[in-house]
């Protein structure tokens, strides 16, 4: 009995899902919990293990197709099922050699064998036999019902020429495209060619070749001509070529315009001074991390909103949906893209608290060991190009979502105290909060009130 590998839901926000890479072929024999595929969802990537051992049927969904949660990638074939299979193959492959007529060898397809003529040298006389469906000789094959088919057909085997032990795929796909199977390894089960191995003898082919070098004297005679000739200049080498996007370039760039396209988006700038905070930083020793500035700004915002449930408030299906959880998301800039895990109940936690998990969380973003729920449940989401010695810039919201605070670099400025100026530490801060849900006048009091946190940093302790 096979057993069907399906893409599953990780994650209760996955719908589809892209074969970034199959780790197994046609014919393997597999084990239970061995990794089968790679597979990109939104802006996670997981693998699907074997849910059983056996043998790899053929796989359904080529890599860089995307599907829908629930589709099935492969069958897993029980060992004494796939013996069968592969024993009903030899026998059709015997009995048409030995007959001398080429017929499908599809499993599950009817052919119809009639010869005109029977092998002079002792062949089997299959003249008005019929081969039934390869299930059926198959399980012959296993009883031993074809046995004396499979000894005479070796010799017509070896006169022929005929490649045997491929798999009905490869062998179609190897017609098609002229590919000899005499020069093609198998990689299957017992050796076994099977379509990926004709599909590597296809690409080797195509693969461009090396020019030979020109002999000593090759090129004796022609002159001033030869001497002067320039190689042609190929100008389709100068002409830009597109790649596909990634799955998570494409997600990022669907949700991106559709939060545009769908939310009436305004953004609020103010400054805090956080040269207290920066003070704060340099107390700290004894070997404890010190805090980030976006800790801080993580641990102001999860305060605040606990003061301003408008700000986590969310519109679902024409409803004002008020979240009773602070789950703030922090943007993690990866090389193709971002993710933004989720700090879950950021209100409960201290400021070294928050530091920690940021640290974790950005850790396992960049070596994409995050689980699809680290990406679910945030209310509220902090990004920062501080960093990259960005001031400002307009953060985009990540619906349903209703604001998110983008964070610019601290940098000192000269602020007048009385008659004289002194150096302080100031950062900008920009919220954009969907106009729908937010009115100015709140987005407002919401952002003072980060602020006013900020520029009391032990109050974040």
């Amino acid at each position: 009995m096979s057993t069907s590998v399906k893409l599953p839901q990780w994650g209760m926000a996955m719908s589809e899902g892209t074969i970034a890479k199959w780790f197994v072929a046609e014919g393997d024999a597999v084990v239970e919990g061995q990794e089968l595929v790679e597979v990109e969802a939104a802006k996670v990537t997981n693998t699907v293990t074997a849910p059983a051992a056996g043998v790899i049927g053929p796989l359904l969904v080529p890599e860089d197709e995307t599907v829908e949660v629930n589709t099935v990638l492969v069958e897993i074939l029980a060992e004494a099922e796939a013996s069968g299979a592969a024993a009903g193959e030899d026998a059709l492959e015997a009995a048409v050699e030995t007959a001398g007529t080429d017929v499908p060898l599809a499993v599950g397809e009817v052919a119809e064998v009639r010869p005109t003529e029977v092998a002079p040298d002792g062949g089997v006389d299959v003249s008005g036999a019929d081969v039934a469906d390869a299930d059926a000789v198959g399980a012959d094959a296993e009883a031993g019902g074809v046995a004396a088919v499979r000894r005479d057909a070796a010799a017509a085997r070896e006169a022929s020429g005929r490649v045997t032990g491929v798999v009905p795929l490869a062998r179609k796909l190897a017609k098609e495209k002229g590919v000899d199977l005499h020069g093609v390894t198998g990689t299957g089960t017992g050796g076994r060619i099977v379509v990926a191995d004709v599909e590597a003898a296809i690409a080797s082919a195509s693969a461009p070749k090396p020019p030979k070098p020109m002999a000593a004297g090759a090129g004796a005679g022609t002159g001033a001509v030869a001497s002067e000739a320039k190689p042609a200049v190929d100008h389709e080498t100068r002409t830009a070529t597109g790649t596909k996007p990634s799955t998570m370039r494409r997600v990022i760039a669907e949700r991106m315009t559709e939060s545009l396209r769908s939310t009436a988006q305004l953004t609020l700038t103010s400054t805090a001074d956080v040269t207290d905070f920066a003070q704060l930083r340099e107390t700290i020793g004894g070997g404890a991390p010190k805090p980030g500035y976006v800790d801080a700004v993580i641990r102001a915002c999860a305060l605040a909103l606990r003061e301003h449930p408008v700000v986590r408030t969310q519109l679902v299906d024409d409803q004002l949906v008020e979240a009773d959880a602070v789950n703030v998301g922090m943007a993690v800039a990866l090389d193709d893209g971002l993710v933004v895990p989720v700090i879950r109940d950021a209100d409960q936690l201290g400021l070294a608290e928050i530091g920690a998990r940021v640290r974790e969380l950005a850790g396992a973003a960049r070596s994409g060991e995050l689980s699809p729920d680290d990406y679910a449940g945030g209310t509220f989401t902090v990004t920062s190009l501080g960093g990259q010695g960005i001031d400002a810039f307009t953060p985009i919201l990540n619906p349903p979502q209703a604001a998110i605070l983008g964070v610019g670099r601290s940098r000192e400025v000269p602020v007048r105290f009385g008659s004289g100026f002194a150096w302080r530490q100031e950062m900008t801060l920009s919220l954009t909060i969907d106009h729908r849900v937010i009115d100015g006048y709140p987005g407002a009091l919401f952002l003072q009130d980060v602020v006013r946190r900020l520029e009391r940093p032990r109050d974040l302790l």
